[in-house]
C-alpha cells in the first residue's frame, strides 16, 4: 500500500507535466528528446494548486490530521528546491509510554511555519526520481512544546529518499491528419538549474 507522503510527492511532481504537453510531436519522433523547463513560479503555482497535502502519521507517536496547508515561497537552486510554507495539525494526540503504561495526551490544533529543502536524484537506469526532504522551523510560535513535538515528527519524515513514480505519465495524444496517435513519454533525465526544473523525455509511439 502506498503511503500518503509518497502519494503527495508523486502528485506534486506528476502535476508538473500535463500543462506542457500541448505542442504536437511527430509520430516518428522516437529518437528525439523533448525538453521541458519549469520555472520556480510555475512549480510554485502547480504545488499550491495541489494543497493541502496530507502527511502520514501512522507508526509515529503523534496522531491527527497533519497537512501542508500553504506555501509562501519556492526557490530552485542548482542542487535543491526550497519551500517555505505552513504545516497545519488538527485533532493532535501524542502517545507515549510512562512507567509501563500507555499514555495519550490531547494537544489540540497547531500551525507551524516550516522550510523544506528537497534534494532530487534521478536514477537514469531505473527511470525513477528520488526526493529527499529536510524540514526546518522558520520561527517560534506559541505552544512551543507542541510545535517542537510536531516538528520532531516532520523531521522523522526527512533524511530519507522517497521514490516519485514517473512511469505512470499518461500518453500524449498527437493528431496526425485524421488520426489520433498515442505517444508515451519516457523520462530520461531530470536536472535542476538556477531557477529552473529541467525535464528531458523521449517520446515513444
Amino acid at each position: 500500500m502506498k503511503s500518503c507522503r509518497r502519494k503527495s510527492l508523486y502528485l506534486c511532481f506528476l502535476l508538473l507535466f500535463p500543462p506542457f504537453f500541448l505542442a504536437g510531436i511527430p509520430a516518428n519522433a522516437s529518437d528525439q528528446t523533448v525538453t521541458i523547463s519549469v520555472t520556480a513560479e510555475m512549480l510554485k503555482e502547480v504545488i499550491s494548486d495541489a494543497l493541502p497535502i496530507p502527511l502520514e502519521t501512522s507508526g509515529s507517536y503523534m496522531k491527527g490530521d497533519i497537512v501542508i496547508d500553504s506555501m509562501s515561497d519556492l526557490r530552485i537552486n542548482e542542487n535543491s528546491i526550497f519551500l517555505v510554507g505552513v504545516v497545519l495539525g488538527e485533532n493532535l494526540t501524542m502517545h507515549t509510554r510512562i512507567a509501563g503504561r500507555d499514555i495519550s495526551m490531547s494537544l489540540g490544533s497547531l500551525r507551524i511555519p516550516v522550510t523544506c529543502e528537497l534534494l532530487p536524484r534521478f536514477d537514469k537506469a531505473k527511470k525513477v526520481l528520488y526526493v529527499t526532504p529536510y524540514f526546518s522551523k522558520t520561527e517560534k510560535k506559541k505552544n512551543v512544546d507542541i510545535a517542537d513535538a510536531l516538528f520532531t515528527l516532520l523531521s522523522t519524515l526527512g533524511d530519507k529518499e522517497y521514490p516519485v513514480e514517473l512511469d505512470s505519465l499518461q500518453p500524449l495524444m498527437v493528431r496526425v491528419g485524421t488520426r489520433n496517435i498515442p505517444v508515451k513519454l519516457e523520462p530520461i533525465d531530470i536536472q535542476l538549474q538556477k531557477g529552473l526544473l529541467v525535464v528531458k523525455l523521449r517520446p515513444k509511439a
